[in-house]
């Protein structure tokens, strides 16, 4: 599991504190063209099947959050809805299939994309699985 405020390289972003139980910091206020960076995801020989993400949203629009290879508008490998859960400290985890060539140690971005130019989701942590 990587904690999303474990970031290397960030735009647009702020770091939070969760209001829930053992949360710790959340990456809030993500709004389309956003992204974190994380440097050297080792994701092994084998490709991961699904990406898990912990998310929270009070947003009214919806947008998505891009899982991308290299740089901020490198390949697509996954993508998670950013769409409302209730509240911006409701979390929810939400899975996705990962595709593409997501192996070895890799620079990966978690891009924002859509939300109609306002903040629309917060990010706790994300696991990719097998």
């Amino acid at each position: 599991m990587i904690g999303a405020s474990y970031y290397d390289e960030q735009r647009g972003t702020d770091v939070q504190r969760c209001t829930d139980s053992g949360c710790g910091q959340n990456v809030g206020w993500l709004a389309a063209g956003d992204y974190l960076a994380y440097a050297d995801v080792d994701f092994g020989a084998t490709a991961p099947r699904t990406v898990t993400t912990r998310v929270a949203s009070g947003a009214t629009g919806t947008g998505t959050l891009e899982y991308r290879l290299g740089s901020p508008t490198g390949p697509v490998v996954a993508t998670v809805s950013g769409a409302s859960t209730g509240g911006w400290q409701t979390w929810q985890s939400r899975v996705a299939n990962v595709s593409g060539n997501a192996t070895g140690v890799q620079r990966l971005y978690l891009v924002a994309a859509g939300g109609g130019g306002a903040n629309f989701v917060n990010v706790n942590w994300f696991q990719f699985a097998r």
